[in-house]
Order: structure tokens, then C-alpha cells, then sequence
């Protein structure tokens, strides 16, 4: 890995990541001084005014009492799918397509680094990003629930929501890369690294309308992903190790190609 081209990569992305950041802490800020264990009864009477379907299909569960199973519902359930979704697929079209359809990968090719290590490094920093941003997220909901409600939030039950769903975007990241690293056209790599992703996410909000719909979760990595059997420890580690291998397949099949692709530049 370059040192030199990650600190340069990280420099030129910074701003994005605080953004995506400023953004999911702000919605994270708001949903934690809305909490009132008192008020519950009465959140729950008002999504009965809802179509039961449509608060399917965005996550929310009315079977919540505590500040930790809360989160996981109403922000861990979609927003904080469908936010750092965009923010993978933005970084990873940054990191490779765009460069080779701007003619800047052709600078990168002619220093004395490899093609293999320049993927490699641009693929760390997509990885490495997308665990800063949660590192931050979990660090910032941890301090903000002491601060606003003392003693509701269980730390443990949170981190591990948070690990599951940074696993779950750095599939999300890998799957842009590799497009971006298979595809010479910027527009087709974008549409692909953007399209699976949203298909994945709609086809799990379509199997959280019904029952009848539920098959159609099978086929999305979100839909392996329930935010309150994990904070309730209801679910299996194993989908941690299946997330992981996921990415890290992607990311050496991405390695792979972009070392032999015959690149336009």
C-alpha cells in the first residue's frame, strides 16, 4: 500500500466524509432527545394512524421500550442503511471510475507504484472510511445518549449494531469498486454500483410488507439484516463472517481485474 496516495485520497475525500457524517449525527442528535420511556405508549398509538405496510417496509417496529431497541428501529432500520448507501456508492465511483474517465488514473499508473498496490490502496481507504464513519457514529451516539439520557443506552447491544451495519456497507462499498474497477465506461460502472445496491434496498422494503412478500428479502444482503435481533442478541454472529467474506472476495476480484484490465488512458 502507498502511504503517500492514501493520505492524498483521504485529503481529496475528507470533505464527503464529514458531510455523510454531519448528516447521520444530526439524525442520531434528534432521534436520542426525542426518546421519553414514558412517551412510548404514545409513539405507538400514533404509527397506528400509518398503513401498517408502509411501516414495514421502513423497519419501524412497535414492539420497543428501551433507548437501544429504539435506534435500531426507527434509525438503524433504514436511515442508516439507505444514507451510507449513497455514501458508498459516491466514494466508490471517486476512487477509481472517475480518475480513469478524467485521465488522472494515467498519472497514478506512471509513478513507480504498481497497479496492485495503487487498487489496493484506494481500495483500503473505501474500507477504512466506512469504518471511521461508524467508529464516529457509534462514539457519537454513545456520548450524545450519556449527555441527553444518562443510563438508557446500552453500549454493547449498540456497538454490535454497529458493526453489523458498518459490515454490511463495506459490502456495499466493494460492490461499487468492483464495478468501477471492471467497467472502462464511468456512466456503467455508476449505474451498476448504484443500481444493485438500491435494488437490494427496495426488494428489502418489499419483503417487510407482508408475508407474502417476505422471499423477496432472500435475495438482499439488507434483508439478511434485522437491526433489533442483533441488538436483542437474537442473531447469529455468523452473518458478521458471511458480510465480511462478502467484501473481501469483492475487493480481490476488483484487485484482480483492474491489474489485467486494459484501461483507456
Amino acid at each position: 500500500m502507498s502511504l503517500a496516495l492514501f493520505a492524498y485520497t483521504a485529503r481529496k475525500n475528507s470533505l464527503l466524509l464529514v458531510i455523510f457524517y454531519a448528516v447521520l449525527a444530526f439524525y442520531l442528535a434528534v432521534m436520542i432527545s426525542m426518546y421519553n420511556p414514558e412517551d412510548m405508549a404514545r409513539i405507538t398509538d400514533m404509527l397506528d394512524l400509518f398503513p401498517e405496510d408502509l411501516m414495514q417496509a421502513m423497519g419501524f417496529s412497535q414492539q420497543v421500550s428501551d433507548l437501544t431497541s429504539y435506534l435500531a428501529s426507527w434509525l438503524y432500520g433504514l436511515l442508516m442503511l439507505a444514507f451510507p448507501m449513497v455514501y458508498c456508492i459516491i466514494l466508490s465511483q471517486r476512487l477509481v471510475a472517475r480518475k480513469v474517465d478524467s485521465g488522472s488514473m494515467a498519472y497514478l499508473l506512471a509513478t513507480p507504484n504498481s497497479r496492485t498496490r495503487i487498487i489496493v490502496t484506494l481500495g483500503s481507504y473505501a474500507l477504512l472510511s466506512v469504518g471511521l464513519l461508524f467508529a464516529l457514529l457509534f462514539g457519537t451516539g454513545v456520548a450524545l445518549a450519556e449527555w441527553l439520557q444518562p443510563g438508557q443506552l446500552a453500549a454493547d447491544r449498540f456497538l454490535q449494531l454497529n458493526i453489523t451495519t458498518m459490515l454490511i456497507n463495506m459490502l456495499v462499498i466493494m460492490i461499487g469498486f468492483f464495478f468501477s474497477c471492471l467497467c472502462n465506461d464511468a456512466s456503467l460502472a455508476s449505474g451498476l454500483a448504484a443500481g444493485l445496491p438500491i435494488t437490494f434496498l427496495l426488494l428489502n422494503m418489499l419483503g417487510g410488507v407482508s408475508e407474502d412478500y417476505q422471499w423477496l428479502k432472500r435475495w438482499s444482503v439488507y434483508g439478511w439484516f434485522d437491526p433489533l435481533e442483533r441488538v436483542r442478541g437474537e442473531m447469529p454472529w455468523t452473518i458478521n463472517l458471511i458480510y465480511a467474506a462478502g467484501a473481501a472476495v469483492l475487493f480481490a476480484a476488483a484487485v484482480l481485474i483492474f491489474k489485467r484490465r486494459q484501461l483507456p488512458v
